[in-house]
């Protein structure tokens, strides 16, 4: 977030942030933006085997007044899921497209149902994408493959270096 710290922006309602991958700190944006109404951190994750509630935790923890939450291509497990369903309250919108580390198993998916007005699901369409369409191709290992060949590791960090931020 270079310059824009988000200690400097205590009043802000709505934030989205993609392509930025691993670099925000989602912890010390919730504490820094106690009235964050509407998140959308949209991490295209390259891997289904990459595991990781951080985020997930984070909001949970830190955002409890959040009523819209964009998580396209997050890392979250059922567990980071249940945590936010736990503390974000006011949640009515929350969209888990392409989180392939979620399976609903047990009473989440009754859980989500119940509490989440709309609600778009791991495998619901993303023709409205809110990441780069570069991304939405790579579904098997293979392909992982020959993107990161391609591409290589230059062209990787380039595509996540800068933060693409919204206000």
């Amino acid at each position: 977030m270079a310059s824009s710290s988000p200690s400097h922006l205590p009043f802000l309602e709505h934030l989205e942030i993609s392509h930025c991958y691993p670099q925000i700190d989602v912890k010390d944006i919730g504490q820094s933006c106690p009235l964050l109404k509407t998140l959308k951190l949209n991490r295209p994750s390259f891997s289904k085997y990459i595991v990781c509630d951080d985020d997930a935790l984070a909001n949970a923890e830190t955002m409890p007044q959040l009523v819209h939450l964009e998580l396209f291509g997050n890392t979250l497990t059922n567990t980071g899921l249940n945590a936010i369903l736990d503390n974000c309250h006011h949640l009515e919108h929350l969209d888990l497209r392409c989180c392939s580390n979620i399976d609903f198993v047990g009473d989440l998916d009754k859980r989500c149902s119940e509490r989440i007005k709309d609600l778009k699901r791991p495998d619901d369409s993303v023709p409205d994408s809110p990441v780069d369409d570069t991304f939405s191709d790579l579904d098997s290992d293979d392909e992982e493959e020959d993107y990161y060949y391609s591409y290589g590791i230059g062209g990787i960090k380039y595509l996540y270096g800068g933060c693409e931020l919204a206000f």
